[in-house]
């Protein structure tokens, strides 16, 4: 909340003025899913509360719990005024969400009112404090859009190193560079700031450079009534320490912090605070489970459910590989997600695969105007989030289990304590995760949480409550591009990757066949196909029964080849910086190999236009997902 010179309150720019009241009643019109049982047991806890699975709604349904109802969700948390007095006085804030089966929604909000900045360039370290950082964690019932539960922290204060010059002073010299520019000094000067660099450099490319040749650095800075990022692109092609090629100042994050919503909220007369139940541990936001802090549960190696056997493995490389088995024969021999190209300012799509899209020529140089790819490794912000969670068996659904694990490039150890304090700009949250089920269904699971650099993209929206009603778009569906679009097309787009090392009940090799619709056939060599409604593709073992199915959907794109040493996700890429800087897309890999007979690996490529969103980033998620079938188990 921002003071005018008269000492009243006005909104935040860019924030619309009207504004609305969200009661503990509920709104008519708002849109509310139904759960599987009342929201709280007879005995006034929530003991039969579980995590939704893709089992128990169709895919559109849990798209819009992670649209519509995340957003409404903390609506409603925000109408407390309790939670209302807390949120309004942030200057940083960071929201999370997950749904339940008994018609509750999981939510929090947290953010502190200041932040203290200790240190300099000279005395080589940055300490960061986040001041009196609070956490209001809610449970919403859908049905009504009341609070059945509530939970305020006491004010914390809460401490992490932001930076500290390493044994090389790389990072110190790149820092001072950066300060040779008179615009860096013009936007930090007379400020406190503090620096984030784990930014992978070798995974973007910017403009004319092309991926390895620019470091983004960002520049936290305490400009008093806001905290903003200076964002600086360093040029390393011909110097290590590199020189700016451009420079942005920041003054959002996330499109719609939850202060900013917070300021658009009448809150109710009444609190509910000490009238519902406090909120379980166990039922928090694994986003902030344990003190704001991830929720982290790491399984044993390897483990038995379901009638699946799961070992595990963060290499710190790929991200969480899982080896699987079911009914004690092989699966993968590795599946997991590497990385996720996230890619502003594309020109908008016209038919193209994405390979086509991304990179339309053979030099592999970026179409657009930004290009992070998020290496999924422990050293770059993972794995954070990671855990088991169980579904049993009911009438409708056999067992299963999900196992999760979240990246969140940027961030710096697995707490991620600047994010979670709110200060979350550059970030590109994933969270990734598998269900597995006793009937042999298989379902990779892409949730991106976080806005990336969606800010410096966005143009114009269609949202309820921030957009005016005569200048409301229509958002084209092919392109994901609203009606008012900026001139360098798609603002925001992301392909996330999940690699299958498949052995179908052996590791001897594979038959592969594909469906066009009409009939299968047996492609000989390595091949890159995009989905229609109706394809499919098939990995069988040539002396046995077993056979992993893929059924395709529209847009859906799979890459399979030969498995080989010199590629990913065989070849450790962060341990070899030529195999890094050399990879720029699955389908790069396509050649005349055999594969017939052979080990492959198969790539899904799943797919998320953010201008599809129904609300801006920092209140809403995507979320996408496949499922294959396993038969002859």
């Amino acid at each position: 909340m921002v003071l005018n010179s008269n000492g009243n309150r006005t909104l935040p720019r860019g924030v619309s003025r009207r504004r609305f009241v969200a009661t503990a009643a509920g709104s008519a019109g708002l849109l509310s899913i139904a759960g599987t049982s009342s929201a709280q047991d007879d005995d006034g806890g929530f003991s039969d509360a579980r995590l939704v699975s893709t089992r128990d709604f169709d895919a559109a349904t849990i798209q819009t719990l992670y649209t519509y109802r995340k957003r409404r969700a903390l609506e409603v948390l925000l109408s407390d005024p309790e939670v209302h007095a807390v949120a309004e006085d942030m200057r940083s804030s960071y929201e999370a969400y997950d749904p339940y089966t008994n018609s509750l929604d999981a939510v929090s909000v947290q953010g502190s009112p200041d932040v203290e900045i200790e240190g300099d360039l000279d005395e080589g370290v940055f300490d960061v404090t986040a001041v009196d950082r609070q956490i209001a964690y809610g449970l919403v019932d859908r049905r009504t859009d009341s609070l059945a539960a509530l939970t305020i922290t006491d004010p914390q204060d809460v401490s992490w190193r932001a930076w500290e010059v390493g044994d090389a002073g790389l990072e110190e010299a790149r820092l001072r560079r950066v300060f040779e520019d008179a615009r860096v000094q013009e936007y930090v000067d007379g400020n406190d700031w503090f620096p984030s660099l784990p930014i992978a450099e070798s995974i973007t490319a910017t403009g004319e450079i092309e991926r390895g040749g620019v470091i983004p650095v960002a520049l936290f800075v305490d400009e008093g009534e806001a905290i903003t990022a200076v964002v600086v692109d360093l040029d390393v092609r011909n110097d290590d320490v590199g020189s700016v090629s451009d420079v942005t100042r920041v003054e959002r994050f996330v499109e719609v912090p939850p202060h900013e919503l917070a300021a658009t909220i009448v809150p109710a007369d009444d609190t509910v605070l000490g009238t519902v139940p406090a909120v379980p541990l166990e039922r928090r936001p694994w986003y902030t489970a344990v003190d704001g802090g991830h929720r982290i549960e790491e399984p044993p190696e390897p483990f038995d459910r379901a009638g699946w056997r799961i070992g595990w493995d963060d290499s710190g490389n790929h991200g969480v590989e899982i080896a699987a088995e079911f009914r004690d024969r092989p699966v993968f021999a590795s599946l997991g997600s590497p990385a996720t190209l996230s890619g502003y300012g594309l020109p908008e799509r016209d038919g193209e695969n994405t390979l086509e899209w991304f990179f339309p020529d053979d030099e592999f140089a970026f179409s657009g105007d930004l290009l992070v790819w998020d290496v999924h490794s422990a050293a770059l912000g993972g794995p954070g989030l990671l855990g088991v969670v169980t579904y049993p068996a009911g009438a409708d659904r056999p067992a299963g289990f999900r196992f999760r694990s979240h990246y969140q490039t940027g961030a710096r150890g697995a707490e991620g304590r600047d994010h979670r304090s709110g200060y979350r700009f550059g970030q590109s949250s994933h969270e990734l995760a598998t269900e597995f089920w006793n009937d042999g269904t298989i379902v990779p699971i892409w949730r991106r949480q976080g806005p990336g650099f969606v800010t410096d993209y966005a143009s114009t929206r269609t949202d309820s409550v921030f957009a005016d009603a005569e200048t409301d778009l229509e958002t084209d569906p092919d392109t994901g591009t609203d009606g008012d679009a900026s001139e360098n097309g798609v603002p925001h787009h992301s392909i996330a990757t999940v690699a299958m090392d498949v052995t179908p009940g052996t590791i001897d090799g594979v038959e592969i066949a594909r469906y066009d619709g009409d009939e299968w056939t047996t492609p000989e060599t390595e091949f890159y196909l995009v989905g229609e409604p109706g394809t499919a593709v098939r990995f069988s073992n040539p002396e046995g029964p077993e056979t992993i199915g893929v059924p395709l959907e529209d847009g859906m794109e799979v890459v399979v080849v030969r498995r080989s040493a010199g590629e990913v996700p065989g070849a450790q890429r962060l341990a070899d910086r030529g195999i890094e800087t050399a990879f720029v897309h699955p389908a790069q890999y396509i050649g005349d190999e055999p594969i017939q007979g052979e080990r492959v690996v198969a790539w899904l490529l799943l797919e998320a236009a953010t201008g599809r969103l129904p609300h801006p980033t920092g209140s809403t998620s995507f979320e996408t997902q496949a499922t294959m079938r396993l038969s002859g188990y």
